[in-house]
């Protein structure tokens, strides 16, 4: 039982500390590509697509 804990225990920290923290990376990287390149590119899309779904897994948890 504590082992399953545990590992419920580190999936949620997982979720609740890296999924923020990845959304808000991509979120910047896009802005900081749009604005070198005076619009979006290709990678800002991903990245931006990165970030959505990333909010989305947030919304979820």
């Amino acid at each position: 039982m504590w082992k399953l804990l545990k590992v419920r225990l580190r999936t949620l920290v997982i979720v609740a500390v890296l999924v923020p923290l990845v959304g808000w990376v991509a979120r910047r990287l896009a802005e900081r590509t749009e604005q070198k390149h005076a619009g979006p590119t290709t990678t800002s899309r991903v990245l931006r697509g990165v970030y959505a779904t990333a909010r989305k897994a947030r919304s979820f948890v």
